[in-house]
């Protein structure tokens, strides 16, 4: 049962990795693709080391990363897009 529990838990983080990816591909302008980004880290990650922390019965080392990622990639994130405000018309044309 811990097992199936594992695996559930590594399998929602990676569609949530996956639907990261795919949308860092296909949404349009840096924001978008930023926000895609953001969530594909910090919702997918945590997930996918919860399952590998299950199976290893709990290190105390996984659940401590875990913990810091939820903490630093939102708090990156944000610091990134604030800066990109500062910069939004380069930003804007460098696609052209």
């Amino acid at each position: 049962m811990i097992e199936v529990i594992s695996y559930l838990f590594i399998f929602i983080g990676l569609i949530m990795i996956i639907t990261a990816v795919v949308g860092c591909n296909r949404l349009p302008g840096y924001f978008c693709k930023m926000h895609a980004a953001t969530v594909g880290d910090a919702v997918g990650c945590p997930f996918v080391l919860i399952g590998i922390a299950i199976q290893s019965e709990f290190s105390l080392k996984i659940i401590i990363l875990v913990v810091i990622l939820l903490i630093v990639n939102p708090a990156g994130s944000y610091m990134l897009n604030r800066f990109a405000l500062t910069q939004k018309d380069e930003i804007d044309n460098a696609g052209e």
